[in-house]
């Protein structure tokens, strides 16, 4: 499973700017301040705490907690985890679809966590939001990070919960690379390695990423 390796790498870019739109968007909805100070005040705290893990503390478990803090508040993990399933997901028990979505969070995060510092002062530019009239709860946002000479197009597929009134991330396209159709064909791959074996796909899927 070494798409988490590489196209990770690349996603370390762009999940800051997930959480920045999401924020974004629910501020707008309750009025709590403007949309483009929130931006900025998320974005500064995320790569605050990058910063404040320099060198083996990137490595730490409380980087990671940190991390993981500020990602669950705006990607929808267990739905995530549940479409790279796949035809498995329909067939897998309760308990299966939360271990994985466990699995999956924990790689994604890690990943994340460890290559973000280098990206902490990219240039980052988000494109302006055309929202569907026909498709109000669904919207992609697109954005361009510029690091070291290099932009990279990002596309954010969010989607608002009706029950929490919340933007949640849900996909994510890089330089136009379908990352959540990418961990999909890999969990497909890994399923027919393991014989249908969902549990040992579970169990295997850090260990191989």
């Amino acid at each position: 499973m070494t798409y988490i390796s590489h196209k990770v790498t690349g996603a370390l870019l762009l999940i800051a700017a997930c959480f920045v739109l999401s924020f974004q968007a629910v501020a707008a909805e309750k009025d709590v301040k403007d949309p483009r100070d929130l931006v900025e005040e998320v974005a500064q705290e995320l790569f605050a705490v990058a910063k404040a893990h320099p060198g083996e503390k990137a490595s730490s478990e409380a980087y990671f907690n940190k991390i993981e803090t500020v990602l669950e508040q705006v990607v929808d993990f267990p739905f995530i985890a549940y479409v790279v399933m796949g035809e498995s997901g329909k067939k897998a028990t309760d308990e299966q679809k939360k271990q994985f979505a466990e699995v999956f969070k924990s790689g994604l995060v890690r990943s994340y966590a460890k290559g973000i510092a280098a990206y902490a002062d990219s240039d980052i530019k988000i494109l302006p939001v055309n929202i569907n009239p026909n498709k109000p709860t669904a919207v992609t946002v697109k954005q361009e990070v510029t690091d070291k000479g290099n932009v990279h197009h990002l596309a954010y597929s969010m989607r608002l919960n009706k029950k929490t009134n919340e933007w949640k991330l849900i996909n994510v396209t890089l330089n136009g690379v379908n990352l959540g159709q990418s961990f999909r064909s890999q969990f497909s791959q890994a399923i027919a390695k393991q014989g249908g074996d969902i549990d040992k796909v579970i169990n295997n899927w850090l260990s191989e990423a």
